[in-house]
C-alpha cells in the first residue's frame, strides 16, 4: 500500500491496488463512504483518535491489511452491514481480506451475501452475489457491473469458532457513474464527531475555517473533484498540527474522510461531517483570510524509499501470497500479495524489519540493512525463504543466542522462542527436536557438552512457557556438523547454532 504526503492526498485517496486499475475502492474511508448500518462489534471505535481500532467496524474499510472488524463475544450469525457510499458508483469487483487472527481457529467469515440498492439504506436492495471465502486469502470476485449507492454486507457463517467471526477489509472496486462532476460550495456549519467546524469562503477565493475543539483553524489546501485537503491547527497549548482528506457527497449534505497528524499519512482517524446550515458561523481567522494575507507553508514531501520483498517456499521456491509486516524507524505498513511480491513506499531508514506470519509456514523476522546506494536510489529488494510447517523440516532459529562458552540465554534469544511458542501453541499435536551446535574452537568433548546444555536451557524456556516437555526432544551435537568453514571468525560464528526439526504436526 503507496502512502503519500499532504501535498499528493489526493492521489493517496484514489490509489489503486494490484489487479484494479484505473478503479476505486468506493468502499474505502479516505473515499468517503459512511456506516449506516453495523453489527455486534469487539472492539467499539474512539471517535477521536489518529488511528483505526482493531477489531472495530472501520477497521474493514481503512485499506490496511493489518486491522479489521471482530465481532461481540456473544453475538451470533447473520451479521448485517450496511454502507453508504459518497455517490453512484458502477461496481465491478469486491474483494475481502480474510487473514485473520492466527492464534483463533476457525474464525475467518466463510458464507456472505452482498446486495446493493440505487433507492435508500433501508430499501430497494438487489443480490449481487453470494460468495464462500476460503481462509486466509485475498478473495477477489469480478461481477457484472452494477450500478450502487448502497451495499449491504450479511456474514452468514464462519469456519467454526463459537465465539467470534472476522473479517479483516471487505472491497467494492469500480468507477464514478458521473466522473465528470466538479467541486461545490462547502461553505457553513457541519456537525461533526469533534463537535461542529465552520467554513467559509472570502472574496480572494480562500477557503478557510474553525471548529470548536481545541479552538482550531483549518484551511484549504488542495480540492479535486470532490475531494477537500485541508490543514487544521489548533490554537491551545499543544499546539498539534496535521491533514484532513474530505469527500463530499452527491447532496452535498456529507463529508467523509479521515484525518492525522503532521504529514503522516500511514495513521489516520476516521472525520464524519453533516451539514447543519449553510451561513458560516464567525471565526477568529476571519480577518487574515479577507486580507489575503493567510501563509500558505510550501508543501514539504519527504523522499519514500520502495522496498520490494519476495516471499517464496525454500524447497520448491514458488511464491508464497498473504500479508507481512514491514516496519522502519518511522513507518509500520501491512502489505498484500497476490504472487509473492510485496511492495511498499516506507521513509528512508537505514534498515527494515520484515515480520511473515503465513498460513502453514514458520514465522520470520528479519532485519535487513538498507546500503547507502539503496537509499540514494530510493529502492531496495530482498528475498526471504519461508519453511513449510511438515513433518521432517528443518529450520534454523536465528537469533537464539548465548554468551561465549555459556549456555545461558541472552534476552535478545526469547523473542525467537516466544515465537516457537506461539507455533507449538497453533499446532497442538506438533512434536519438535531442538539440536545444539558449536564451532571446533576448544575439546570435542566440551562442545559437545556445551551443546547439549545450550539446547536444556532453550527447552526449559518453552517449558516454563507453557509447553509440554514431552513435546520436545533435546540433542546435542557440538562441532560434528558445521554449515560453514572453521577456519576464520567470519564464517565460524555461523556454526554456532540451535535448530529445530519437526518431528511430527
Amino acid at each position: 500500500m503507496i502512502r503519500k504526503q499532504i501535498g499528493f492526498l489526493f492521489i493517496f485517496l484514489l490509489s489503486v491496488s494490484f489487479g484494479h486499475a484505473n478503479k476505486i475502492n468506493a468502499l474505502a474511508l479516505k473515499n468517503g463512504c459512511s456506516i449506516i448500518q453495523k453489527p455486534s462489534t469487539f472492539f467499539t471505535p474512539t471517535p477521536y483518535a489518529a488511528k483505526i481500532n482493531d477489531w472495530s467496524v472501520f477497521g474493514l474499510l481503512d485499506q490496511n491489511a493489518a486491522t479489521g472488524w471482530c465481532s461481540g463475544a456473544t453475538s451470533k450469525v447473520p451479521y448485517v452491514f450496511v454502507f453508504e457510499l459518497s455517490e453512484d458508483f458502477l461496481i465491478s469487483n469486491f474483494a475481502f481480506n480474510t487473514f485473520c487472527q492466527k492464534e483463533y481457529k476457525n474464525i475467518s467469515a466463510k458464507d456472505i451475501k452482498v446486495e446493493y440498492s440505487m433507492t435508500s439504506a433501508k430499501s430497494g436492495f438487489l443480490p449481487a452475489a453470494t460468495y464462500l471465502l476460503e481462509e486466509n486469502k485475498y478473495n477477489s470476485f469480478d461481477i457484472a457491473p452494477v450500478k450502487a449507492r448502497w451495499i449491504k454486507l450479511t456474514i452468514l457463517s464462519n469456519y467454526g469458532n463459537l465465539q467470534w467471526t472476522e473479517l479483516m477489509e471487505f472491497e467494492a472496486w469500480g468507477t464514478f457513474v458521473t466522473p465528470g462532476v466538479t467541486a461545490a460550495s462547502i461553505t457553513g456549519v457541519w456537525n461533526t464527531n469533534f463537535d461542529w467546524v465552520s467554513i467559509n469562503k472570502v472574496a480572494n477565493g480562500t477557503i478557510y475555517g474553525c471548529y470548536k475543539w481545541k479552538n482550531g483553524e483549518i484551511y484549504l489546501t488542495q480540492v479535486s473533484r470532490k475531494t477537500y485537503t485541508f490543514a487544521w491547527k489548533q490554537n491551545d497549548d499543544e499546539k498539534l498540527s496535521g491533514w484532513c482528506l474530505l469527500v463530499l457527497n452527491k447532496e452535498g449534505t456529507k463529508m467523509n474522510g479521515i484525518w492525522g497528524y503532521g504529514t503522516d499519512t500511514t495513521k489516520f482517524g476516521y472525520w464524519e461531517f453533516s451539514k447543519l446550515q449553510s451561513t458560516p458561523y464567525a471565526c477568529s481567522n476571519d480577518a487574515i483570510a479577507a486580507a489575503g494575507i493567510v501563509k500558505k507553508e510550501p508543501v514539504k514531501t519527504e523522499p519514500k524509499l520502495n522496498v520490494m520483498i519476495e516471499i517464496i517456499d525454500k524447497s520448491s521456491t514458488k511464491p508464497i501470497d498473504g500479508h507481512i509486516d514491514i516496519y522502519s524507524q518511522a513507518t509500520s505498513v501491512s502489505v498484500i500479495s497476490k504472487e509473492g511480491l510485496y511492495s511498499t513506499d516506507i521513509s528512508v531508514a537505514p534498515y527494515v524489519i520484515v515480520k511473515t506470519f503465513l498460513p502453514s509456514y514458520y514465522p520470520t523476522l528479519d532485519t535487513f540493512v538498507i546500503t547507502a546506494a539503496e537509499q540514494k536510489a530510493l529502492y531496495a529488494t530482498r528475498i526471504i525463504e519461508l519453511s513449510k510447517l511438515s513433518s521432517g523440516t528443518n529450520i534454523l532459529l536465528h537469533n537464539v543466542l548465548f554468551e561465549r562458552t555459556s549456555y545461558e540465554l541472552l534476552s535478545s534469544s526469547l523473542p525467537a522462542l516466544d515465537q516457537l511458542v506461539t507455533v507449538m501453541n497453533q499446532y497442538p499435536g506438533m512434536i519438535i527436536e531442538l539440536s545444539g551446535h558449536t564451532d571446533n574452537v576448544g575439546s570435542a568433548k566440551k562442545n559437545m557438552e556445551l551443546s547439549k546444555n545450550r539446547v536444556e536451557s532453550a527447552k526449559k524456556y518453552l517449558v516454563s512457557k507453557g509447553i509440554s516437555a514431552d513435546r520436545i526432544k533435546s540433542v546435542g551435537y557440538g562441532s560434528k556438523y558445521p554449515v560453514a568453514s572453521n577456519d576464520g571468525e567470519q564464517t565460524r560464528k555461523y556454526n554456532r547454532r540451535v535448530e529445530l526439526r519437526i518431528i511430527t504436526m
